[in-house]
């Protein structure tokens, strides 16, 4: 692989004039149509869920953007007649080169009942069988497979690009082949000249309690425990922390340590190089000897600030608002700074006297900013400032409930009723929402200024059924089940992995989107990156959002990105900073206009009208702006060299 450049100077074309040659010849190329072959296959961005009954569509290659040590993914569809369908994907060759692009074949669940009037019944694609997991490194049994006649099934198809990556285009390819036939998907990759941390900015504290495991997968002791710190080690490649270490040894810390600790210390086998848990919940009780004994080992090894005492969930249904104070007050003497957490708002929390009690106020998203006509209408946000201002310990988090698709249940839907209307837009992580809900959860955490998110389980469906066939939990299809069970007898191979649904998959592109305004934020234009987000999430029960429009967001924030680092504003995380000036002929990037999906002359590019066709303006707008640093980054080669 090529070194990374040691400069940071990213020089535009000379002028207005090549830009747009440069620009509308890129446009030109990916809407140059290509011979379709007799088995339909054709590509659908990441963030949409292709479902059996979607027909064929014009796009035969796939162009996607990604930051240095950032995951980027999209979708190959088939459809059929077509049988002994398999896949294959090339390297992605450029400045450098980036191996390791991995395939999955989209599951299929039959969903009985809708979880509310946004959802839908019948088949929706969520697990994600891998070709080669991406924990044991074994071939599992992702291929082949069939498609029946005018039906459509979906490979995935995922891209890590390595931390030191050198930008710029990268090109490869996807070979799809069936019985009789085969075609070769191009593949377009722009690496952008910023790195995303590999430790979240975004705490979590997302559950996997005792039983689901050991349940699913039939394993206990050693082997579950193994098991355990694999799922650990995988959602933290998802950007997320499974915050309960329970795999039935809880009270032995010299246990925890030996099998977690690498997932606390940035040791565990992750493919995000040191990837660290941002969050970990004490197991024992409330009582000040052992929490005395936790908070000393995490202090000992400079994990206290990742603890937390779970101290209620959702008073008064799981405790009495009067048993806050006095958990509380024991956790604080074992160690004033363990931090105390309740899933509450803080209207709650002051009515029922408990506010001083609680460190990490968790309020459900519904609470930060509900409808209009009830108690919470509008941004609640501001409430909480003196909350935060007490304390350097407190801190301001979100989680999403049943709220978000209804807790009563949607069975008999009936008349639409002003109350189902309720439970519709928020952001959400069962099947049936789209895949822009289930990523939007992290905009509002960015929106609303919050330093974390946490999320009451993620394998519900493990006891008690079987999750590859039915997640119909708390009125809702996959509430609190992101994984699936990765046993040989059902995805091959011989050792047990975690397998990802499509909406884990969309939760750490959420967290990546996170780490994208925080970069910009932190490059020196918060303005800008408050307006992106709030123009495309209004209101946390707006999230129902177009995908093109969020990817238009994301390459705005990129653009922006880059033209601040060229112009010699720090990027926190950029690995090389800028080692000397551009030369005096070589022009500064100018700093580019804020543009609004689909407005596609924004740029001073004129492209034709709505980008490869008719209702795909904001598409074509991020084609745009991909082409233009595309461009920028050959010229800077071409003056480099």
């Amino acid at each position: 692989m090529s070194a990374p450049s040691k400069r940071n100077t990213i020089p535009w074309a000379a002028s207005h004039s090549r830009r747009a040659l440069l620009a509308i010849a890129v446009t030109l190329l990916a809407c140059a149509p290509e011979r379709a072959p007799a088995q339909q296959v054709w590509t659908a961005l990441a963030t949409e869920k292709i479902r059996p009954a979607a027909t064929a569509r014009a796009d035969r290659s796939a162009r996607i953007s990604a930051a240095r040590n950032e995951f980027e993914a999209f979708q190959v569809v088939v459809t059929g007649p077509a049988t002994g369908v398999r896949a294959t994907a090339s390297d992605l060759s450029g400045p450098g080169t980036i191996d390791g692009v991995r395939l999955f074949r989209e599951g299929l669940v039959n969903l009985r009942y809708p979880s509310a009037l946004d959802g839908a019944t019948g088949w929706w694609p969520d697990a994600l069988v891998p070709d080669v997991d991406e924990v044991a490194g074994e071939r599992r049994n992702a291929f082949p497979f069939d498609v029946p006649a005018g039906e459509s099934r979906v490979i995935w198809v995922e891209v890590y690009v390595p931390a030191g990556a050198v930008a710029g285009e990268y090109a490869g390819s996807v070979t799809v082949t069936w019985t009789g036939g085969s075609v070769d998907v191009p593949v377009a990759l722009t690496v952008w000249p910023f790195r995303l941390p590999s430790t979240a900015s975004l705490a979590s504290a997302f559950q996997l309690t005792y039983g689901g495991l050991p349940s699913a997968h039939g394993v206990s002791g050693d082997a579950f425990a193994t098991l355990r710190a694999r799922y650990g080690a995988f959602a933290l490649d998802h950007r997320i922390s499974l915050s309960s270490h329970d795999d039935g040894q809880w009270n032995d810390l010299s246990h925890f340590e030996a099998v977690y600790g690498g997932l606390m210390n940035g040791t565990a086998p992750t493919q995000l190089p040191g990837a660290e848990q941002t969050s970990v919940a004490y197991q024992g009780r409330t009582e000040e000897a052992p929490l005395s004994t936790w908070a000393s080992f995490y202090r000992a090894r400079g994990w206290l600030d990742q603890l937390f005492h779970y101290t209620c969930d959702e008073p008064p249904l799981t405790c009495a608002w009067s048993s806050i104070p006095t958990a509380a007050a024991t956790v604080h003497a074992a160690d004033p700074e363990l931090r105390t957490l309740v899933t509450t708002d803080i209207d709650h929390a002051t009515a029922n006297g408990v506010l001083s009690s609680i460190d990490v106020l968790v309020p459900v998203v519904n609470y930060m900013e509900d409808r209009p006509g009830t108690s919470r209408a509008g941004n609640q946000r501001a409430k909480y400032d003196a909350f935060l201002a007490g304390s350097s310990r407190r801190a301001l988090w979100l989680y999403q409930s049943c709220m978000s698709h209804g807790c009563g249940g949607t069975v008999d839907m009936g008349s639409p009723s002003e109350s189902d209307q309720y439970f519709t837009g928020w952001p959400s992580y069962v099947i049936d929402a789209s895949a822009v809900r289930n990523r939007a959860m992290q905009w509002l955490a960015f929106r609303y200024d919050v330093a974390g998110e946490l999320y009451y389980e993620t394998v519900q469906a493990f006891s008690g059924g079987d999750p590859w066939t039915d997640q119909w939990r708390f009125s809702g299809n996959g509430d609190g089940t992101l994984f699936y069970p990765g046993t040989p007898t059902k995805i091959g191979g011989t050792t047990h992995v975690p397998v990802a649904s499509i909406r884990l998959k969309m939760i750490r592109e959420g967290m990546e989107d996170y780490e994208y305004l925080k970069l910009l934020v932190d490059a020196g234009d918060g303005a800008l990156a408050r307006e992106i987000a709030d123009g495309l999430f209004p209101r946390a029960y707006e999230t129902e959002q177009p995908a093109a429009a969020l990817m238009a967001a994301r390459a705005r924030i990129a653009a922006r990105l880059v033209a601040l680092a060229s112009a010699g504003a720090p990027l926190p995380t950029t690995p090389t900073p800028p080692a000397e000036d551009p030369p005096a002929d070589e022009p500064t990037v100018p700093t580019l206009p804020v543009c609004t999906a689909g407005d596609t002359a924004c740029l001073g590019e004129e492209l034709p009208a709505g980008g490869c066709g008719s209702g795909k303006g904001a598409e074509g707008a991020l084609g745009a702006v991909i082409g233009l640093v595309v461009s920028a980054l050959a010229f800077r080669r071409r003056r480099t060299s």
